[in-house]
């Protein structure tokens, strides 16, 4: 698998979950184990927006970034690491629970490591 190939699927990964968090917010968050209110909503709305933009930016990087492309490859995956902490923080302190936080901690985990390995010199 090459680099490209790994931004355009975590891509829709991530256009996937922000969809989730902006239109499917109480099933999205709900999943997680969280109680859903009003504030939880407009979070939930905000959070998916910003995965929606990020995964538009996952989708384009592979066609812009040119001779960074490497580079580019190494900041995701230090994203997808701090992502995976946070996640594993949320998990092991009971914060997080359920479908929505393993299998986002697994596809981040994976993520970050396929950045990684095919973004090394």
């Amino acid at each position: 698998m090459n680099l490209r190939t790994i931004f355009k699927v975590q891509s829709i990964v991530l256009v996937i979950n922000g969809i989730g968090g902006l239109i499917l917010t109480n099933a999205f968050f709900g999943a997680a184990g969280w109680e859903i209110t009003a504030d939880m909503v407009t979070l939930g709305q905000v959070f998916g927006m910003t995965l929606l933009i990020i995964g538009i930016w996952a989708w384009r990087i592979p066609e812009v970034a040119g001779d960074a492309m490497k580079s580019m490859g190494m900041l995701f995956a230090l994203a997808g690491l701090l992502w995976t902490l946070i996640i594993i923080f949320h998990v092991a302190t009971g914060a997080a629970s359920g479908p929505t936080a393993y299998i986002n901690l697994v596809l981040t985990a994976i993520f970050a490591v396929l950045f990684y390995m095919n973004s090394r010199d």
